[in-house]
C-alpha cells in the first residue's frame, strides 16, 4: 500500500505534529512527529511503549508501511476526541458508563502489559466508529515501571496535564507514582465527561496543585443530577487524595462499573 498526495494535518502542538494520510485502498493511517526538543529520542520512546502493547484494544497499533525515519505510523480510527465530544453536547447517561467501563477495560490491558501512560485526560482518548469506542493516545509521557517518589519540581516543568495529575504526581506528597495514578487521571477525566468540567478548574498552576492536594471536589451527582449515585461515588474514590484509598486496580474498576451499568440497564 502506498500513501496518495493529500495529507491533512489532523492536530498541532508545540509537541507534536499529526497527519492523515489516505491510501489507495481507501483506508488511512496516521503519522505522528514530535515537536521541540529531543525528538528523536521521544519517538523511539513512544514507539517502544506502542510496540509493547500491541494488540490491546483501545490503544493505537503500529502499521507496518514504508514511512519516513522521524514519524510513528499508526492506524488511524478517524474519531474526534473525547475533550471535543465534551464540549459539543453533555454524555448521555447509557454513554457515559460505557464510556467508563471500556476505559477501566483498556486500562487494565495496558496496565497488565506494565505500562503506566501517565496522562490520561479527555485530549488523550479518542471516540472511534459508530460506536465511540475509546482509544487512549499519545504515550509519550508512559513509563513501563512505577517512578518511585518523585522530588520537588516546580510548577511548570510537572510533566502532565495538571488538571487531571495525582496528587503524587506534583512531587508534593512523598508517594509513589504508580498504576493508581492513572485511576486518578481517569476518576478527573470522568468527572469532566459527567459535569462537563474538571473537577477543579483554578487558572492558577499553583491553586490547582493545592486543589489536587487538599480540596475535595463536588460530587459529580449534585452538579449533574442525571449522574447516578452509584457512578458518582465511584468518580469520587478514584479522586481520592491518598493512593491507598483509591482503586486498587482497573479490574476492581471495572467491577463496579459493569454492577452500576446492571443497575441503570
Amino acid at each position: 500500500m502506498t500513501a496518495e498526495l493529500t495529507p491533512e494535518v489532523v492536530h498541532q502542538s508545540l509537541t507534536s505534529l499529526i497527519v492523515r494520510l489516505p491510501l489507495a485502498s481507501g483506508e488511512s493511517i496516521v503519522h505522528k512527529a514530535p515537536l521541540g526538543p529531543n525528538t528523536m529520542e521521544r519517538l523511539r520512546h513512544e514507539s517502544r511503549m506502542l510496540a509493547r502493547l500491541a494488540g490491546v484494544a483501545g490503544v493505537p497499533q503500529l502499521v507496518a508501511v514504508a514511512h519516513p525515519p522521524d514519524v510513528i505510523a499508526m492506524q488511524d480510527c478517524g474519531g474526534p476526541t473525547l475533550a471535543q465530544a465534551i464540549h459539543a453536547e453533555p454524555t448521555a447517561l447509557p454513554l457515559l458508563l460505557q464510556l467508563a467501563l471500556q476505559l477501566a477495560q483498556v486500562i487494565a490491558a495496558m496496565h497488565e502489559r506494565g505500562v503506566l501512560h501517565r496522562d490520561i485526560n479527555p485530549n488523550h482518548i479518542l471516540l472511534c466508529g459508530p460506536q465511540q469506542r475509546p482509544v487512549l493516545i499519545d504515550f509519550e509521557l508512559a513509563t513501563t515501571v512505577a517512578d518511585g517518589q518523585p522530588g520537588f519540581i516546580h510548577h511548570r516543568e510537572i510533566p502532565g496535564t495538571l488538571a487531571y495529575l495525582a496528587p503524587e504526581q506534583t512531587g508534593r506528597t512523598g508517594r509513589n507514582v504508580d498504576q493508581r495514578s492513572d485511576l486518578y487521571a481517569l476518576g478527573a477525566t470522568l468527572y469532566e465527561a459527567a459535569c462537563g468540567r474538571p473537577p477543579f478548574e483554578a487558572s492558577d498552576p499553583l491553586q490547582l496543585i493545592h486543589d489536587h492536594l487538599a480540596k475535595l471536589p463536588t460530587p459529580p451527582a449534585e452538579l449533574e443530577p442525571r449522574v447516578p449515585r452509584a457512578l458518582s461515588d465511584i468518580i469520587l474514590r478514584l479522586l481520592e487524595k491518598e493512593p491507598d484509598h483509591r482503586y486498587q486496580s482497573a479490574e476492581g474498576l471495572a467491577h463496579d462499573l459493569t454492577l452500576a451499568m446492571q443497575a441503570h440497564a
